[in-house]
């Protein structure tokens, strides 16, 4: 295995273990806090960086499999949050191409659509499994959490920024 392999691996590792804190903090500690009825996206903004910076393809690798620590956390229907989260993939996919050279300004409008995305994949989901939520109260929810998550991306595209560069240096120094 060569180092460029290995400090692939930590990358990757790292945004493991934040996205896993991530879930933790969105599925325990947001709504423990009780200030609003609704808390940051954290997992829905990490894929959606990281899908910005990797590809639509990685994103869904990772999106899945957190998706359903969210269920699993959250007690939701297994594949609930799963499926919710693949269009965030997508949408950071897109962010690869970028529009504007701005950094941050252009994660920061697609976690709008992606925020969008996922509402709508998660209404859907819920108005299948019977759940009766307005249509007018997911979409007031969903543009609230929408603006928290823009909030937050500056923060996590830094965090984001730090794991590839850790991993850029670490194959350099090979």
């Amino acid at each position: 295995m060569c180092m460029g392999d290995q400090s692939e691996t930590v990358t990757r590792l790292g945004f493991a273990l934040l996205l896993i804190v991530a879930a933790l903090a969105q599925a325990t500690f947001f709504p423990a806090l009780h200030l609003l009825s609704i808390g940051p996206d954290l997992t829905l903004v990490l894929i959606l960086l990281w899908s910005a910076e990797r590809g639509a393809f990685e994103g869904l690798l990772w999106a899945f499999p957190a998706g359903i620590l969210l269920d699993i956390l959250a007690l939701d229907p297994l594949g609930f949050n799963a499926l919710a989260l693949l269009p965030a993939a997508l949408v950071g996919g897109l962010g690869r191409r970028r529009i504007v050279h701005s950094g941050v300004l252009q994660p920061m409008l697609l976690v709008i659509a992606a925020t969008a995305a996922h509402w709508c994949v998660a209404a859907l989901l819920g108005a299948l499994l019977g759940a009766g939520y307005s249509l007018v109260f997911s979409a007031r929810l969903g543009l609230l959490t929408a603006l928290l998550n823009v909030a937050i991306v500056p923060f996590l595209y830094l965090v984001v920024l730090v794991l590839e560069r850790l991993g850029v240096v670490r194959a350099a120094q090979a």
